[in-house]
């Protein structure tokens, strides 16, 4: 009997009751650690090649280590980055460098974000200048 009793635990035992559950990304400011790194795609008029008559258009991205997990966006290593215009001269020196960001989350669009999340920068330094 012990053992029919142990044996239907286990089986109501789901693999969603062990798993971690994924925060909800709205509302609180994050912190990152990762790369910082820059890839071009096609922009307007019909954002589909670079090398036809659509102008380029220069996105950065943090590259994390592993995989993170929000609500509704499992295994992210890749985020979009908003920043300023001034930031990105500000910044260019980090490019391919490790850094820290501190930002909030929220959901990309498409056409205008290639990432289903996007940091919404508001600090971006090289990893160890800010104390860490």
């Amino acid at each position: 009997m012990k053992t029919a009793a142990a044996l239907l635990l286990l089986l109501s035992w789901t693999p969603r009751s062990i798993a971690y559950e994924c925060p909800d990304f709205a509302g609180r400011e994050w912190d990152f650690v990762g790369h910082l790194v820059a890839n071009t795609f096609p922009g307007p008029p019909d954002y589909e090649s670079v090398t036809s008559e659509d102008k380029p258009v220069r996105r950065w991205f943090l590259q994390v280590p592993f995989a993170t997990c929000f609500a509704d966006h499992a295994h992210q290593t890749l985020f979009q980055l908003a920043l300023k215009p001034e930031e990105f001269e500000r910044h260019r020196q980090l490019l391919g460098k490790q850094i820290k960001v501190k930002g909030t989350l929220e959901e990309g669009v498409p056409g205008r974000h290639t990432t289903p999340l996007v940091i919404s920068v508001t600090s971006l330094v090289p990893l160890g200048m800010d104390g860490s």
